[in-house]
């Protein structure tokens, strides 16, 4: 074995109190997502905000079945001691004997570790971190993090709620007074119990357990350190390490939504990585901000797709791309009194394009068909979505971004605002008056401008300019699909045009699907010719919807163009000029090639070849 067994210390009720492990599990309160959601934000909020100031942390997720070897070093040397409740204890055993002991592990590299003090009354000094104790130790201790990811611990004990047996093993590759420093524990949340102690007198035990190195007294374990954890940490299967490598894994002990089949389970987290931190996987995120996901099941990798190709998160990557540009692109959402700015607004909208997977997995977190706004502060990890409307035209959908100010007054109330899931800006619970204002002034702008885009109405600016409202960045793409001029909407012949009821119509383009062409994407459309009459020729106008109207309004904008009409019996036509269809009913597909950033309408009208 790498090292003797661990020592188990099960923490007492002190004479002034504790609190209680059963306390410590509410603390995390009702998030507004799912248990693996919360885990998976809690995991990688922490490696966000210990990221070190030379790159972006790297994460890993690996879902696995103990081999036999690692199960051993597990049962005999880290967990030899069970807790006295038997509350506690049994969940474990279970777990220990199981054919098929599946783990989850979470592990950052690139991050500082968990860093300090290994005991929580040790003052550290102005400048050492207090991470291990934080993350061990406490419960609620202040983040000290510039802008970080959260603002207090409390989101840790998703971590234990998502195993079975309450139970994590951590592997830290940190310092401590300057010097790296490999360190590794076990810890369990159970629930509060009496048992007799050591010297056979009957106590009250608080639920809280730690397997480490005795420290000479009965208050703590210290972490197995130096080689022994190095080779502790290998018995158990933990990536490899060294101080160049530094960073935390944890282990979490039979996870709740870990079955035999791995496949849900990877959906689940996937869909949380992308649906949360799709603003840190983008391509334009500098390198210093940017996350590295890496998915393995059993050994071998899953790759995570790349939210600029995984719809709907490519309009929420365009309207961010918005925000990041120079100057700033948006609206910028104001309050009044004092006056000052909350933060960038900045939409996008396209095609709906088909889901891909995980986005087709039933419940999943990826709706049918887009009308949200993703919110964030600076540190730029999604809090939440506010639904809006939705566009008339089925064929479309869309999405916003607001990135809250870094004004430190600002993101200090976006913050506070935040449960300790940080799933949600709470502002009605504020005690402080001036930050209360500001969220529920940013808050009120969002929800209002989810409800409008999709149907922008005219009312003034929120700073009293005469000009549109926030949402009117709409109105031209609105009417577009209304078919007031240019758009796919109701048609009006033209010149020596036949589409009276008596004779050939030609119906409405259709957009039936999004294919992937030898230059970029390609928008594919049906329509239908119907009636008697003369010979005919079918005029097609694709029209690029873009942010603030069609094509025709922007000289300089790339337009689409017709690439290919097949006939109902799968016949090619000739697409030079008119497409001369002669006396051929029934219905036509048109493929369009289009800019890769842009959505795609089309008007059709048919005439006869004697008047054109």
């Amino acid at each position: 074995m790498p090292c003797s067994p661990l020592t188990l210390h099960s923490e007492a009720y002190s004479a002034s109190g504790n609190l209680a492990a059963d306390g410590y599990r509410k603390l995390l309160g009702a998030p507004s997502i799912d248990l693996v959601q919360t885990v998976v934000r809690e995991a990688v909020q922490n490696s966000c905000d210990a990221a070190l100031s030379d790159g972006g942390a790297e994460v890993h997720f690996r879902v696995r079945a103990l081999q036999s070897a690692e199960l051993e070093a597990l049962r005999d040397t880290v967990l030899a001691e069970r807790p006295l409740d038997e509350s506690a204890a049994d969940p474990l055993e279970a777990f220990l004997s199981s054919a098929t002991p599946h783990v989850l592990e979470i592990c950052d590299f690139g991050t500082a570790g968990l860093a300090g003090p290994t005991r929580a009354d040790v003052a550290a000094t102005e400048d050492e971190p207090t991470d291990f104790v934080d993350f061990l130790r406490n419960v609620g201790s202040r983040r000290n993090t510039t802008h970080g990811g959260g603002t207090y611990g409390y989101g840790k004990t998703s971590l234990y709620l998502a195993s079975r047996c309450s139970t994590i093993v951590i592997d830290s590759q940190t310092t401590h007074a300057g010097e790296p420093r490999r360190r590794v524990i076990a810890a369990q949340l159970g629930s509060a119990f009496s048992a007799n102690d050591a010297d056979g007198i009957r106590r009250r035990f608080t639920g809280r357990h730690w397997w480490g190195h005795a420290s000479g007294d009965d208050e703590y374990v210290d972490p197995v350190e130096g080689e022994d954890a190095a080779d502790l940490a290998g018995a158990l299967g933990f990536p490899k390490r060294s101080p160049e490598h530094s960073g935390t894994s944890i282990m979490i002990l039979d996870p709740l939504f870990v079955e035999e089949d791995h496949e849900r389970a990877i959906d689940l987290i996937e869909e949380a990585l992308l649906w949360f931190f799709w603003p840190r996987l983008l391509e334009g995120t500098p390198e210093s901000r940017k996350m590295h996901f890496r998915i393995f099941v059993d050994g071998e990798e899953r790759a995570l797709p790349r939210p600029e190709d995984f719809p709907p998160l490519d309009l929420f990557a365009r309207a961010m791309k918005g925000l990041r540009s120079d100057p700033p692109g948006g609206n910028i959402v104001k309050s009044l009194r004092p006056k000052r700015d909350l933060g960038r607004l900045s939409f996008a909208r396209g095609l709906r394009a088909d889901r891909v997977a995980p986005a087709r997995r039933e419940d999943s977190l990826f709706p049918e068909r887009c009308a949200a706004i993703a919110v964030m502060r600076p540190v730029e990890l999604v809090v939440r979505y506010f639904a809006g409307t939705h566009i008339a035209d089925d064929r479309f959908e869309w999405a916003g971004v607001f990135v809250a100010s870094d004004d430190d007054t600002v993101e200090k109330a976006f913050a506070m605002a935040e449960p300790p899931a940080h799933d949600d800006w709470q502002y009605e619970a504020l005690s402080d008056k001036a930050a209360r204002s500001i969220v529920k002034i940013a808050v009120d702008r969002i929800r209002a401008a989810a409800l409008e885009y999709a149907n922008p109405v005219s009312t003034p600016a929120p700073d009293g300019d005469k000009g549109p409202s926030l949402a009117g960045v709409a109105g031209l793409f609105g009417r577009a699909l209304e078919g007031d001029g240019e758009g796919a909407g109701p048609r009006r012949p033209g010149p020596g045009g036949s589409c009276g009821r008596t004779g050939p119509s030609v119906t409405r383009p259709t957009f039936v699907r999004l294919e992937l062409g030898e230059s970029g994407p390609v928008g594919v459309f049906e329509l239908a010719v119907r009636g008697e009459g003369l010979a005919l020729s079918l005029h097609l106008d694709p029209l690029l919807v873009m942010d603030g109207g069609t094509a025709s309004e922007y000289s300089t904008a790339e337009r689409p163009t017709v690439t290919r009409i097949v006939d109902e019996g799968g016949e090619e036509l000739a697409i030079d000029g008119p497409v001369v269809i002669g006396d051929r009913r029934g219905k036509f597909e048109v493929s369009v090639a289009m800019p890769a950033d842009c959505a795609v309408t089309m008007t059709a009208r048919i005439s006869s070849d004697e008047t054109d």
